[in-house]
């Protein structure tokens, strides 16, 4: 499982994920990095992972997950997910 960019927006439509603690099953990594569950929710909203940054990337895995602590009980009024652009170039 690969997530480019997670938010979750609350009123106001802000993301309310930027930048909270999110973990993953696993953590895949090659020679392009470590693909860390927090780059799904640093702000960073590029698909091109390999051009423009990194994205969160898990090991192959039966029922992967990824998780965002929003650190208080908020209504969450939606959550929006941009997948990789599998493309290197």
């Amino acid at each position: 499982m690969t997530w480019c960019a997670a938010s979750a927006s609350a009123r106001l439509h802000v993301n309310v994920a930027l930048n909270r603690p999110s973990y993953q099953v696993s953590v895949y990594s090659d020679h392009d990095g470590i693909f860390y569950a927090r780059y799904a929710n640093d702000g960073n909203n590029d698909s091109h992972m390999w051009i423009n940054g990194l994205c969160a990337h898990t090991q192959l895995a039966v029922n992967p997950w990824w998780a965002v602590d929003l650190m208080t009980a908020l209504y969450v009024a939606g959550v929006k997910f941009t997948n990789r652009d599998g493309n290197r170039t």
